[in-house]
């Protein structure tokens, strides 16, 4: 299980998501998880979030409600339980729940998939926790941005805490959006390095228009023709399944 997680949005947390989850559903079975009220990861699987019957909202608030029930088929190479703007309520419904960061581990734990990629909402919320718990990785995307560094020691903070739930949990940073044309965007590379030494992976993901067009057309970044980040996906996927 790899959730994605940033408290920053617009990193390419949900890009990722997909792409890490469409290149494994190749020879795999994958499931995503959309536990961004937004529901962009459900909107990139070519899924209408507002025809959704069962979205992340029954899976949490739902006692009686399974995980396989709250699945649907994409047409890509991996199935998807969505998400939409009513999921938006799900969080303050949580709090009275007892035992609810682990909710999301018990719903999982019938399901048979290979890998499961959470893509989590831009924030520290129950619903990232639940995330955690249940996680063997923690991916952060970070842009190689003076602000890049905003966020992150809290965030390693939450992800060491988790970690008295969840001991085997591993937390690893890779930079996207990555320009090499800018020279700023490698002396910022080289401080992230240097600041996070073994928690940030080699692989760099390339900035890449491309991306925006797949997303406008519904589709991965394996569905269309010379995008150039697709490499570097594939590099990420290699790196991350053989760590």
């Amino acid at each position: 299980i790899i959730s994605l997680i940033n408290q920053k949005g617009g990193v390419g947390k949900t890009t990722s998501a997909i792409s890490i989850a469409s290149l494994l559903g190749k020879d795999k079975k994958v499931l995503v998880i959309d536990l961004d009220p937004q529901g962009n990861a459900t909107s990139n699987s070519g899924i209408n979030k507002r025809e959704l019957k069962m979205t992340t909202k029954e899976l949490f608030l739902e006692d009686k409600i399974t995980a396989e029930e709250c699945v649907v088929k994409t047409g890509k190479s991996y199935d998807l339980i969505g998400s939409n703007l009513d999921t938006a309520n799900t969080e303050i419904n949580l709090i009275s729940k007892i035992n609810r960061e682990y909710i999301l581990k018990k719903k999982l734990k019938i399901l048979t998939y290979d890998y499961i990629i959470i893509d989590c909402s831009p924030n520290l919320s129950v619903m990232t926790l639940n995330a955690l718990v249940c996680s063997n990785l923690a991916l952060t995307p970070l842009e190689a941005h003076i602000y890049a560094v905003e966020g992150i020691e809290s965030l390693m903070q939450t992800v060491e805490l988790i970690r008295d739930a969840n001991e085997n949990l591993k937390h690893k940073f890779f930079i996207t959006k990555f320009d090499s044309r800018i020279k700023k965007f490698k002396e910022i590379e080289e401080q992230l390095r240097d600041a996070l030494e073994d928690n940030i992976l080699t692989t760099r993901i390339r900035v890449d228009n491309s991306i925006r067009n797949a997303q406008n057309d519904y589709k991965t970044i394996w569905e269309v023709k010379d995008c150039k980040s697709a490499e570097d996906y594939r590099s990420l996927v290699e790196e991350v399944t053989n760590g």
